[in-house]
């Protein structure tokens, strides 16, 4: 992220402000100010609405919601 905040438009919501690009492939990902990676989804409409939801679940902890840890998508051993 560049630093400059002016270049992006911000959607603010009561749980924090985040910013929505297109991505490679046509999907969309939302950012917080940090420049952290949020959600993606195959909409832009998906992910505003995403992330807000997001972003209220980690502030109130709903149903002990933390951010979860990225994985690889791989399963190693035989199945």
């Amino acid at each position: 992220m560049s630093g400059d905040h002016e270049t992006y438009v911000w959607y603010t919501t009561p749980y924090g402000d985040f910013r929505v690009e297109q991505r490679r492939f046509g999907t969309w990902t939302s950012f917080d100010k940090d420049g952290k990676a949020l959600i993606t989804g195959g909409t832009r409409d998906s992910v505003l609405h995403g992330t807000s939801f997001h972003l209220e679940g980690i502030a109130t902890n709903w149903a002990n919601c933390t951010t979860s840890k990225q994985f690889d998508g791989t399963v190693g051993g035989k199945l």
